[in-house]
């Protein structure tokens, strides 16, 4: 694993878009996520117009209609990286569909996904690290919540879904199974809220106790860049 620390989320993105412009190119697949630090981002690689993939999805999705207000992907298009993709004709692959309910839209991205593994050579994924562990919409169990993504009958999947009713409410997400075909992954972790998780990250124990632990493993420590402004 290769972990930059950082003094200022400027510095983490400047660092971030560097890593970008070395791994992506014109046969990559390039996988978004939300959150305030790669809304940053993007609007940096919107500005500075380098970044060519060959096309792009999302990791991750609160459920609804097609860019409703509180999705992710509207985020991105608000950050003017969807248009910039869209006038050099790199496609965009949404996880919100119009007119089907959350469990077939997972399953029609699950599709989705391992179509797009198998069509570019190269993968690519912008990811965080919640508080409480979580990655993706991979929740940790809690007593209120016992998070289906780690049944069994889910272990092969590459998209799924929850309903989380108690916090979270209904998401889209990339699995473990996934995550784990991504060959680079720059994860984001600022803010002194997640200073104890950036802790735990190193510690043994359960995925189903921290989900992050999962950027431990060894197969993915080996592609993983930790940009922080905690200290481990």
């Amino acid at each position: 694993m290769q972990l930059i620390l950082v003094d200022s989320m400027e510095q983490g993105i400047t660092r971030a878009k560097e890593a970008l412009y070395d791994q992506i190119d014109n046969k990559t697949v390039f996988f978004l996520s939300g959150g305030k630090t790669p809304r940053l981002l993007y609007e940096t690689l919107a500005k500075e117009q380098i970044i060519r993939p060959a096309a792009v999805g999302m990791s991750d999705e609160r459920f609804g209609a097609p860019f409703h207000d509180n999705s992710n992907e509207k985020m991105v298009r608000d950050s003017g990286l969807l248009p910039y993709f869209e006038k050099l004709h790199i496609p965009f692959y949404s996880m919100l569909y119009e007119g089907i309910d959350r469990v077939q839209a997972a399953k029609a991205y699950d599709e989705e996904v391992r179509d797009l593994f198998f069509k570019f050579p190269k993968s690519v994924g912008i990811l965080g690290i919640g508080p409480d562990g979580h990655i993706a919409s991979i929740m940790p169990h809690r007593k209120d919540f016992t998070d289906p993504l780690f049944d069994e009958d889910r272990k092969y999947l590459y998209v799924s879904e929850i309903d989380d009713k108690k916090k979270y409410g209904e998401r889209l997400t990339m699995t473990f199974a996934g995550l784990s075909l991504l060959d680079y992954i720059i994860v984001f972790v600022f803010g002194k809220e997640k200073g104890e998780m950036m802790q735990k990250i190193f510690t043994s124990g359960p995925l189903d106790e921290i989900p992050a632990r999962f950027f431990h493993e060894p197969d993915i420590a080996k592609k993983t860049l930790f940009i922080t402004d905690q200290k481990i």
